[in-house]
């Protein structure tokens, strides 16, 4: 175990977590309220909404 540890460099892992997390997020729609939220900010700083 040690030696795969050593072979796995710690950033691959953390960009694979970060890939996977993302994908769900994607899958259950998530993104639509992101961007939902940053066009309401947006439309606020310059004074539509």
């Amino acid at each position: 175990m040690k030696q795969l540890a050593k072979r796995i460099p710690w950033w691959l892992v953390v960009l694979v977590l970060a890939a996977i997390l993302i994908a769900l997020g994607i899958a259950q729609g998530d993104f639509q309220d992101t961007l939902r939220k940053a066009a309401l900010v947006c439309y606020e700083c310059i004074g539509i909404g």
